[in-house]
């Protein structure tokens, strides 16, 4: 586990256990140090991971109530909601539903990567459109794109964006829904904060111009234009994610 100080109250948690086949990728759990409570941002694997951020932040923040955000329903974002299961998690309602459905069915199948025994626990407060908690200046809001029931939040005092998977760098990965158009209304929507900096959740705190590259990839493959890469990763992703569109 790795920590980055991320504006004047965000922490970025990054971890390795999923940089290696099949998904190649770093995995974040972002937490922000609210005024009475420690908002975190999607919770990994399980709770040997969150126990280490919870001690961590006691350390060196001291005592807070924890109110956990879930992103989106996959797995690699919410198996370490036990750690929380007596404290407030919220998501969207489709996130909730999503997990319901599907959250034992994505256990059996990434079963390796469990540390300790997981419980899949349910968020318990949901939303429709968005919540907001004033007095922490925090907006959390549906944003489909990387999946149906994608959500994000916005810290309104340090002007910073988190994205979780709708994000990439430098084009969307590992597509799960297939409306382009919602996809691009989210993108276009995440420009109108002119946020000071984007957190996504398997990749370095990036900037605007990442989501600009997202939108013109979107476009490109909604017109079904050529592209070509350079990096045998991006090819990798951009034929995943035409394969899943069904697009030849």
């Amino acid at each position: 586990m790795v920590h980055t100080k991320v504006g004047n109250r965000g922490i970025l948690f990054t971890f390795d256990e999923l940089n290696k086949p099949p998904y190649d990728c770093v995995t974040n759990v972002y937490v922000i140090i609210g005024v009475d409570n420690y908002f975190i941002c999607d919770t990994y694997l399980g709770k040997y991971y969150m126990r280490k951020i919870k001690k961590f932040l006691e350390d060196n923040y001291g005592s807070k109530d924890c109110i956990v955000f879930n992103s989106h329903s996959h797995w690699d974002h919410i198996w370490g909601n036990s750690e929380f299961s007596n404290d407030m998690i919220i998501a969207h309602e489709k996130c909730r539903d999503y997990i319901s459905i599907n959250g034992k069915q994505e256990l059996e199948e990434n079963i390796s990567f469990t540390k300790e025994n997981i419980e899949i626990v349910l968020p318990n407060i949901t939303f429709s459109s968005s919540i907001t908690f004033h007095e922490e200046g925090l907006k959390f809001f549906h944003s489909p794109g990387h999946s149906e029931d994608s959500s994000s939040c916005y810290d309104m005092i340090d002007n910073t964006l988190f994205v979780g998977d709708n994000v990439d760098d430098p084009i969307p990965s590992s597509m799960d829904s297939n409306d382009l158009d919602k996809y691009l209304d989210t993108l276009n929507h995440y420009l109108t904060y002119q946020a000071h900096r984007v957190v996504q959740s398997h990749g370095k705190v990036i900037d605007e111009n990442v989501i600009r590259s997202n939108i013109d990839y979107i476009n490109k493959l909604k017109n079904n234009e050529f592209m070509e890469f350079q990096s045998e990763e991006v090819i990798k992703k951009h034929k995943d994610n035409l394969k899943f569109l069904n697009i030849d």
